[in-house]
This record gives C-alpha cells, structure tokens and sequence, in this order.
C-alpha cells in the first residue's frame, strides 16, 4: 500500500460535530430503497443539469453536490475558512457513506468527460445493488454558453460541475476503496 495517496485528516470533536450537523440535512432528504437508485446527469456546462436535478429529483435523493456541500460549509465557517475545502470534503464523505450504508438513492452531476473517471464509479455502485440511470443532456454550444453566463450574474454561490466534478467523483473513489483516482487526460 503505497501512503503517499492517502491524506490524514484530523478535527476536533467540536468540529467532526459541526461538519456531521451541517451534512446530516444532505443524507437525511433521501428515501431508502431496495434496490437503491443511483442517478449521474452528464452534460456540459450550462446545458441544465442542476436545474434538471433539482426539479426532477427534489424529493427522495441525496444531491451529492460538493459545489452545494461546499456552500453549507462556508456558510457555517467563512469563506476564508483555512479548512474550508478540506471540511467540505469530509462532510461529502461522510454523506456518501450514510447514503450508501442507509440505501439511500443518490444523484449526483457531472462533466462526463472522461470515460476512465467514471466508469470505476458506476460498476461499483452496480456491485454494490445500486440501480444506475445516467442523465445525459446536450444543448446548443451558444444557448448553454448564455445559460452559464446568466448563472454566474444571478448567483453568486454559483459552481460549476465543471469545477466540482474532480471533487465529487473523489469522495466515490475514497468511500469505494477505488485506488487512485485517474488525472484528466489519462
């Protein structure tokens, strides 16, 4: 087992209780089901995966979005917080595994990008007992471009799957005892 992969995290218990407070709400609006439901929307940027996955599966999901996590924990910490990213890492983890060990249905968005990054993530999910449905939405290049522009203007809380794609897709490949997890282009 080669360490150099691994990162130790430590917290006080005063902070493992206000990082659990802050993710219970994420794992506690999904449903359990058997067999549980695992669903990824993929698409580009601005083509309306958020909008989508917020619509369609408002009710009964765990929305594992480190972009949403990220802003729960800010809120809590501050934005300058100098464990922020590191915070909200640990409450995605630690969400992903209550919804995996509660059965919970879980959606989640992404790029979907690279074929490489996501395909360890589904087969195991499958393995698991999950039941994979995969979103894929595409859109005109000018439209989404617009779209994206609007968000960004509208929202200043506003992330990218663009950006929290790399994030996310951590948190499965750590909880699922995945290795390493691909570099972009590999």
């Amino acid at each position: 087992m080669d360490n150099d992969q691994y990162k130790i995290a430590k917290f006080t218990g005063e902070e493992f209780i206000k990082i659990g407070e802050i993710a219970k709400p994420f794992w506690a609006r999904g449903a359990s089901e058997n067999p549980p439901k695992f669903v990824i929307f993929m698409g580009g940027v601005g083509v309306g995966k958020t909008t989508i996955r917020r619509e369609k599966y408002k009710n009964g999901y765990v929305h594992l979005d480190f972009g949403e996590v990220n802003l729960a924990i800010e809120k809590a910490v501050g934005k300058n917080h100098p464990r922020l990213a590191e915070y909200a890492l640990f409450a995605s983890d630690m969400i992903l595994r209550e919804s995996i060990n509660e059965k919970k249905n879980i959606v989640i968005e992404i790029i979907g990008d690279n074929y490489d990054l996501i395909v360890p993530v589904i087969e195991k999910m499958k393995d698991i007992g999950y039941k994979l449905d995969i979103v894929g939405l595409t859109g005109d290049i000018a439209e989404c471009r617009q779209r994206h522009l609007k968000a960004v203007e509208k929202d200043s809380d506003y992330i990218s799957a663009y950006f929290t794609q790399g994030p996310t897709l951590s948190v499965f490949y750590n909880q699922l005892e995945l290795g390493e997890m691909p570099k972009a282009g590999s």
